[in-house]
């Protein structure tokens, strides 16, 4: 298996709360809403929501009349997307499977336009082996929406703290019970990954470029909506795309 199965499974309240009910969590879904906003308004697409947990970007999709197959291992998870997508009138544009990633594709007979990857690829044990199975299901000239935990960006945030130690160590990984990723991904290494596979990068972003380094008294004086304005002018610019928490990138399959 490569991806987690259940570690999810008791977190699912926790994850609605600290990724999606979060100022740091709609940052995230502006920018990813922002990048993909071209492909939402094509005409219906075939799209794989690979680990999409509640479902957020899927629904986003569907309402333009995309069809979606959302695959996830937590059964808290897809219950919750159950009820959203009910609530939302998008059943019959959302297919909900309890599966893993590796499951699913092995099983899958079609191909897609669209495959949407969030913050799945850094809890993968083969992260490499996990994106080249994602590309095997697009169809040519198909895209590839992946983001991933950026290795740079923890790299400073501890050093920013004082966590000398831990930088020196680069032990990163998480305890098994948090919301902390297994692994953080060397951006180039991931790159790399696509472009061996005859994956084109389009675009490349950074989610969160600023928001995880400002102190609190910082967040607590300023509007949401001026940090998310500071995170919309840079988000798309060097230096700052490899200073993000997370790296998204779109990619197209020749």
């Amino acid at each position: 298996m490569n991806t987690p199965d259940s570690h999810f499974d008791n977190l699912a309240e926790h994850f609605a709360d600290k990724i999606y009910n979060s100022p740091k969590g709609q940052i995230r879904l502006a920018l990813l809403q922002l990048d993909l906003a071209g492909l939402q308004q094509r005409e219906p697409l075939q799209i794989l929501d690979a680990g999409g947990g509640q479902g957020h970007i899927s629904r986003w999709f569907a309402e333009k009349q995309h069809q979606i197959s959302l695959c996830d291992t937590s059964k808290p998870m897809l219950e919750k997307a159950r009820q959203l997508n009910e609530i939302a009138g998008l059943t019959n544009k959302i297919q909900l499977h309890h599966c893993d990633i590796d499951t699913f594709c092995q099983s899958n007979l079609d191909r897609f336009d669209l495959i949407l990857c969030h913050a799945v690829l850094e809890w993968a044990e083969k992260p490499d082996l996990l994106v080249n199975q994602l590309i095997d299901q697009l169809k040519p000239g198909g895209h590839l929406s992946l983001m991933f935990y950026n290795r740079h960006s923890l790299i400073l945030r501890n050093a920013l703290r004082g966590n000398l130690r831990k930088v020196k160590r680069g032990d990163w990984s998480g305890d098994g019970n948090s919301l902390t990723p297994h692994q953080s991904l060397d951006p180039e290494e991931v790159y790399g990954w696509l472009q061996q596979n005859s994956m084109q990068i389009l675009e490349k972003s950074g989610i969160r470029c600023f928001y995880d380094y400002l102190p609190l008294k910082v967040k607590q004086t300023y509007d949401f909506e001026d940090i998310l304005e500071l995170e919309q002018n840079h988000y798309r610019q060097q230096p700052y795309i490899h200073m993000a928490r997370y790296i998204h990138v779109i990619a197209t399959r020749l």
